[in-house]
């Protein structure tokens, strides 16, 4: 399946600022990217620029000096996304004795994700399910019936505790929920930002992924608790510990924004299908 995605972002800048950007698609968990584009803009300083990626999540990270003025950057790509139908009830947990080493963190609480905070719930309410693929779904679910998406009702320094509290978040906060209560449960779990096809409004978006045993040996499954997209036809641009780690923008000064443009269109996109898409 192939997938057009991309954003445009724009600031005014009093002076020339710093940027971190994290807005071009990953390279790893089965994307191919066929073709791509990066408009930086004229002021953007050919010294300081610097590309990065991350050896174990695929993530790449770009450093620039921009500005001053009103600056545009916009990135364009088309990739080809792999998935693989697999049944859930193969997809299993692993033992903590088993985890890789490399994976430990994604089961530490981090600052958006206090998961120390959830054993007791996590373990009352998701004990009985069946462990794997089917655990990780159900809490999916809970969060889903118990949640609602209502866009302001959080600010950028909301927690996992917050939104567990009064029960209403956007996506980011859905997936920091799911996030504490997998790793709650010992489920090494992550956030990754994504370009998703048909997401209304179109914005950058975000889900989850869980790192599960399947037939294969281990892999990164992932998972939507807004059911907003489908995981068959999104776009993996980052994927960190929670939000702190994957920000679409992270200017080193004060700027003047204007809400990015995002989009992602697929022609074979087809909302009823429920392939099980996993990452390795």
């Amino acid at each position: 399946m192939q997938v057009s995605a991309g954003c445009t972002l724009r600031y005014t800048l009093e002076t020339e600022t710093g940027f971190v950007f994290q807005i071009e698609a990953s390279k790893a968990d089965g994307q191919t990217v066929l073709e791509e584009s990066l408009s930086l803009p004229a002021s953007a300083s050919s010294a300081v620029y610097a590309s990065y990626e991350d050896p174990l999540t695929g993530t790449r990270v770009i450093r620039t000096l921009v500005g001053p003025g009103l600056v545009e950057i916009v990135y364009t790509a088309t990739i080809e996304l792999g998935t693989s139908s697999v049944d859930p009830i193969q997809v299993n947990e692993f033992a903590f004795s088993e985890l890789p080493m490399e994976y430990l963190s994604y089961i530490a609480p981090s600052r958006y994700c206090p998961s120390d905070m959830f054993a007791e719930f996590a373990f009352q309410t998701f004990s009985p399910l069946v462990q794997g693929h089917s655990r990780v779904t159900g809490i999916c679910n809970w969060i889903f019936d118990n949640l609602t998406y209502e866009i302001g009702s959080t600010g950028p320094n909301a927690t996992a505790v917050d939104v567990f509290q009064t029960k209403k978040g956007v996506c980011r906060d859905f997936a920091h929920l799911g996030i504490s209560l997998c790793r709650a449960l010992g489920i090494p779990a992550r956030y990754a930002s994504v370009y998703a096809v048909a997401l209304y409004p179109p914005d950058f978006h975000a889900i989850f992924q869980a790192y599960l045993k399947g037939p294969t040996g281990g892999a990164w499954y992932s998972f939507d608790p807004t059911r907003m997209s489908s995981v068959d036809d999104i776009v993996r641009i980052a994927a960190g510990r929670d939000a702190a780690d994957v920000a679409f923008a992270w200017p080193q000064g004060e700027v003047q924004s204007d809400p990015p443009i995002v989009w992602a269109m697929s022609p074979d996109h087809d909302a009823t299908r429920t392939t099980l898409a996993v990452s390795s």
